[in-house]
């Protein structure tokens, strides 16, 4: 596991970040800056602009709905090869804001926290398979590197996407698991479980103290590894999950892999 951790690289989106070159299982690594993770964009500086530039991404996976994108209209700099990933909408009727909050309700306090980011994360793999499916198609076309993957938080939706790149890179499982929960380094939790709640009274009505919003803005481990566990038990682990419910071939991870590693 690497000790070290990357700088905050924006003023404007805190949790703005180079994943690090970690080393896969044959001993190579992955290439430096050519994965980046972040949560929402709108808030960017000029300097912020400036510094992206520098980065050359050539493709932006947005993990949010289109109401976050509306709300949280993202600022870029006007280059001209960066594509954008449109992904279709994920179906989140067993787990959307009404379930957490009526989850949360039934067990106030942190034990309702911790039961509906159990619940959401066991749910991940089964609902983000299509949305891999096509990020991987778009990868393997050889010209959508560096790639930057964000949603609103950059934690929860970012993390187990950018976990199912490294896992088909060949980045060991405690590394993939290093890297989710350096969030918590650069996320600002407290402020956000203040937001969550006042969301939660203001568009549904419930009455949250941050007591139960704040295991909601964490970044835990057993959060990732309750995804893992469902991709255990579903599929007997991340590599046939990947090939039986993403569909990458053996083929497509070697050429996966030599775009990713070095």
């Amino acid at each position: 596991m690497n000790e070290s951790r990357p700088s905050a690289l924006l003023h404007g989106s805190k949790n703005f970040r180079a994943v690090l070159p970690y080393q896969a299982a044959d001993g190579r690594h992955l290439r430096s800056n050519i994965l980046f993770r972040s949560g929402e964009l709108s808030r960017l500086t000029e300097t912020d602009l400036h510094v992206i530039t520098q980065l050359n991404i050539k493709l932006i996976c947005d993990l949010r709905t289109g109401r976050e994108q509306s709300e949280f209209v993202s600022r870029w700099p006007e280059i001209a090869n960066t594509k954008r990933l449109d992904l279709p909408n994920r179906d989140e009727s067993d787990a959307g804001p009404h379930k957490i909050f009526e989850l949360m309700k039934r067990h106030p306090g942190e034990t309702g926290g911790l039961l509906a980011m159990d619940m959401l994360y066991r749910r991940k793999p089964k609902a983000f398979a299509k949305s891999l499916q096509m990020l991987f198609a778009a990868l393997l076309q050889g010209d959508a590197l560096p790639l930057l993957v964000h949603c609103h938080a950059g934690k929860d939706r970012t993390g187990f996407v950018v976990a199912m790149l490294l896992a088909a890179a060949g980045i060991s499982r405690d590394d993939i698991i290093d890297d989710y929960i350096m969030s918590a380094h650069y996320f600002q939790a407290e402020h956000e479980a203040q937001n969550l709640a006042a969301w939660a009274k203001r568009s549904f009505g419930h009455e949250m103290h941050t007591d139960s919003t704040r295991p909601m803005v964490d970044t835990k481990r057993d959060y990732l590894e309750a995804s893992l566990q469902e991709i255990d038990r579903g599929w007997g682990g991340v590599q046939a999950y990947l090939r039986e419910a993403v569909g990458l071939t053996e083929a497509d991870q070697t050429a996966l892999q030599a775009l990713l590693l070095l």
